[in-house]
């Protein structure tokens, strides 16, 4: 399903239709041409957006560490990648994102996550306190995406970290950054 067919409240979510489509036109601008994602409501309709792309080679995987295998792989492949997943996953993907650091094997990963008030559900909100403090004990530069307006400039200047420093760098993306509003704030 394309991002511009998916339910515009999928999981209570309003997608930013504007936004989604800057980020996706930023990724291809930004030389990435492989998506490595797992199941995200957050970035649900970025991750389509790619899918229906045939400029992309997108794979879905089961666990964020095969994820970061993937873009890894990628990356050996002569591709640029982009890794989608949650915030909380990153925590499984430690040890994968630590050999990605010392082998110098660039990515970019684009998590959901949101780091202040507004997140409805409690298991998010309990992993979401180890985010930041995993990227910042690896290492790997991360920025939080306060307003979507940002998003392309900022996927911008991550990937041109990523290929000059040849690391992981991430851009953490709060709800707001992709969705313009809960469907449950419009009743």
């Amino acid at each position: 399903m394309s991002a511009a067919k998916a339910s515009p409240a999928r999981a209570g979510y309003k997608h930013d239709m504007g936004a989604i489509r800057s980020a996706h036109l930023a990724l291809k601008e930004a030389g990435i041409s492989f998506a490595a994602h797992l199941p995200d409501t957050i970035n649900y309709p970025l991750i389509h957006a790619l899918a229906d792309d045939p400029d992309f080679v997108s794979v879905s995987c089961s666990r964020e560490d095969e994820g970061v295998a993937l873009a890894m792989g990628a990356y050996l492949g002569g591709r640029w990648p982009v890794l989608f997943t949650e915030g909380s996953g990153l925590g499984l993907a430690g040890l994968a994102l630590a050999r990605a650091v010392v082998q110098r094997t660039p990515m970019l990963i684009l998590a959901s996550h949101n780091r202040a008030l507004g997140e409805r559900h409690d298991y998010a909100a309990a992993t979401r306190r180890v985010t930041e403090p995993l990227l910042d004990a690896l290492r790997i530069p991360y920025v939080v995406v306060m307003r979507g307006a940002d998003l392309p400039l900022l996927i911008k200047e991550a990937q041109m970290t990523v290929y000059g420093d040849r690391c992981p760098v991430a851009l953490l993306l709060p709800r707001h950054a992709l969705h313009a509003e809960s469907a449950h704030e419009q009743a």
